[in-house]
């Protein structure tokens, strides 16, 4: 079940029209990212070279597959399709590299199609990543699919693709040979990259000031005490799920610091949700990774009372979040409310 309160599905989205070109139909139905429009036209070259043009995809079904380069559970998607025997039917859709980066050389590890267009992103409408977005045979949009959990990514894969079983005559156990063990491999090798990121631990965590909504410069070595800095993108499904349970935190001993990608607009209802209770502190993605070498979200950095990083991964629930708070000294430290 998901866990994402009902405030928090629309969050962010209201002021935000999807940016489709509603100006180009076919037979008086638009193209663009909703269910039942058509395919929108785009073109271009995947990692590989490779011509990549929609107008070839009707006559099958197509998983187009939304994917960001911060988000921790696009990394276990591509994994996971890294993996995959069935990926002749799907596309991963990025935006573009950031400046600097090496994210095209990372693409070309991967054997399967990645093509790289914001403007593509933006035409789709798409708001969070993972997004998978299932387009018929006859050319239309039967299915825009956040996944929340990337151990669904075989289902939405395989319920629709032409020749496989429906849901209604069962699914195959997994869509990886040798069932759970290619796929578990698969998760483990993601989760080791995005482990990989971060200050050391036992190194201090930096002493910058920032500025939270309230106009308040915090000092990360003026906070006394244990710290728990947690790093979220506004377009994550999985980082939005996290936050929909940080009310859920009671933090006597802990002081609790919520950095975000986000802009003003977003920040003010996520500040009206969290019932002003949390400092909310804005950074881009470029400054989160300079200032403290986190590359993908949700992501968690623990100091303890001597700034130093005790603690440091990927979390995902509000649970493993306090436990990893309260993982030193004893008792834990937050606690959820019963």
């Amino acid at each position: 079940m998901r866990k994402t309160l009902d405030s928090l599905k629309t969050l962010f989205v209201s002021s935000r029209g999807k940016a489709q070109n509603t100006a180009l139909t076919e037979g008086g139905i638009p193209r663009g990212g909703n269910v039942g429009d058509y395919l929108p036209l785009f073109k271009g070259r995947d990692q590989m070279g490779r011509k990549v043009r929609s107008e070839t995809f009707p006559g099958r079904v197509t998983k187009l597959i939304f994917l960001s380069d911060s988000c921790a559970s696009c990394i276990e998607v591509l994994k996971l399709l890294e993996h995959s025997p069935r990926t002749n039917h799907c596309l991963v859709i990025k935006g573009d590299p950031e400046p600097y980066s090496n994210a095209d050389l990372e693409d070309i590890s991967y054997e399967f199609p990645i093509f790289r267009s914001s403007r593509v992103v933006s035409v789709f409408g798409i708001q969070r990543v993972p997004t998978i977005v299932t387009v018929g045979a006859e050319g239309r949009i039967e299915r825009v699919d956040e996944l929340a959990d990337p151990g669904q990514l075989g289902d939405h894969l395989e319920a629709s693709s032409p020749g496989w079983p429906g849901r209604d005559q069962g699914l195959p156990v997994s869509m990886f040979p040798d069932s759970l063990s290619h796929e578990g491999k698969a998760l483990e090798g993601a989760r080791s990259v995005i482990r990989d990121q971060g200050p050391a631990l036992g190194s201090f965590i930096p002493n910058r000031e920032y500025v939270d909504r309230s106009g308040r410069v915090l000092s990360m070595h003026s906070i006394q005490g244990m710290k728990v800095l947690l790093f979220i993108s506004m377009h994550c499904v999985r980082c939005l799920e996290l936050v929909a349970e940080l009310q859920e935190i009671q933090q006597p001993s802990v002081r609790f610091l919520l950095f975000s990608t986000g802009n003003d607009e977003d920040h003010q209802e996520l500040d009206e949700f969290l019932q002003r209770k949390w400092p909310i502190l804005a950074l881009s993605p470029e400054q989160m990774e300079s200032d403290f070498l986190i590359r993908t979200f949700p992501f968690v950095l623990v100091a303890d009372e001597h700034q130093r990083i005790c603690h440091k991964r990927t979390v995902y629930t509000s649970r493993e979040l306090v436990e990893l708070a309260g993982t030193r000294g004893g008792a834990a430290s937050g606690y959820l409310k019963k």
